[in-house]
């Protein structure tokens, strides 16, 4: 190749020239290679051509010819693409599939126009996405990771080394890892709501410490995990505990330092027979009838009392009222006697065993 010339108007082209100068600084254009290689004997290193049938552009290197592009596919053989503006596939509203493979095979980054989404598809273990600096926004949309019964796990960590927020989708659990006496969860506003489930606080011989603080400052309920105790704090003459239904169980001894406001609860009784119920124990049982009345203790085996229980029994009315044994029942009491002294008087049964009851008060 001699080279490169400018040519003037009027310039004489010889056969030398021509062979020299405008063949070399032309793109060469062939139907397909054999075309080329038939035509073209002795290429020269840089020589571009063309094949419209294979729509394929190639460059002499000085021993073969080398593919750079495929005009179907715009698939670059070797070497960098660099652009320096904006590169569009499709138009808007008409998008295309756009696929960038890796060095691993299997692996890729593609844009699917159809499914207007991005498929990143790596190897297991291996990061496929790494954003090092700047910011990942989703303006709309909601943030997906994993699918239903397929779940992965996501870990978020903190400036402080081994401190992470994690969620492991195998134990299906989100895990708070923080420094000892920093706030790890911070809910300002809104609500926490556990639908199904149990809230657990620390661990069984591992306990911590739970605080509940009023509208009022210096009230709060505190379970003390070290001292074993709960706490209510309340306001002098405001109620701090209210179980408006149900029952309180103490198992152990109850201690109250002031008074103690428990209203006994009435059961008015107006027949001439009555047989104490479950729900009378603790009671008053008032009798009231002009005629006698028979209250019938129940054996153990029907209506099984606390050992303890106490029933406070009161005639009200003219008439008599005796407390009878149910079956296998043994009333003990003085003398014998099992009947109230009269009207307004009262006694008290207190079970002492399986089916033993105590009466004492005014007996006649």
């Amino acid at each position: 190749m001699t080279g490169y010339r400018t040519w003037n108007t009027g310039d004489a082209v010889s056969a030398s020239d021509f062979t020299s100068y405008i063949a070399t600084q032309s793109v060469l254009i062939f139907s397909d290679a054999s075309v080329r290689s038939s035509s073209v004997t002795s290429p020269w290193a840089g020589a571009v051509s063309v094949l419209t049938t294979d729509k394929v552009v190639s460059i002499y290197s000085g021993s073969a010819w080398v593919d750079v592009l495929d005009i179907d596919t715009m698939t670059v053989s070797g070497g960098n693409y660099t652009v320096t503006g904006t590169m569009t596939y499709g138009a808007d509203g008409s998008g295309v599939d756009v696929t960038f493979h890796s060095g691993t095979s299997g692996d890729y980054m593609k844009w699917d126009a159809s499914e207007e989404k991005l498929i990143l598809e790596g190897t297991n273990g291996a990061t496929v996405l790494d954003v090092t600096d700047g910011n990942v926004v989703i303006g709309d949309g909601t943030l997906t990771i994993g699918s239903d019964g397929a779940g992965e796990d996501v870990t978020f960590h903190s400036n402080t080394s081994g401190d992470y927020l994690q969620w492991d989708a195998s134990e299906e659990k989100l895990i708070l890892e923080g420094t000892n006496g920093a706030t790890v969860l911070d809910i300002t506003d809104g609500n926490v709501v556990i639908g199904d489930g149990t809230l657990t606080v620390g661990s069984d011989g591992a306990g911590e410490d739970v605080t509940f603080y009023s509208d009022t400052a210096g009230d709060s309920m505190v379970w003390d995990s070290s001292a074993e105790k709960l706490t209510i704090t309340g306001t002098d003459g405001q109620t701090a505990l209210d179980v408006p239904d149900g029952d309180v169980t103490i198992t152990d001894k109850l201690t109250v330092s002031g008074g103690v406001e428990a209203p006994i609860q009435i059961n008015a009784q107006t027949g001439t027979t009555y047989t104490f119920v479950l729900a009378d124990a603790g009671k008053l049982v008032t009798s009231s009838n002009g005629s006698a009345q028979t209250l019938t203790v129940p054996p153990n085996s029907s209506v099984a009392f606390p050992t303890g229980t106490t029933i406070v029994v009161q005639a009200i009315g003219s008439g008599t009222a005796t407390l009878a044994q149910g079956s296998g029942v043994t009333i003990n009491s003085k003398d014998s006697a099992k009947s109230i002294d009269g009207q307004y008087a009262s006694a008290a049964l207190i079970k002492t065993g399986t089916d033993a009851w105590s009466l004492i008060g005014a007996l006649a």
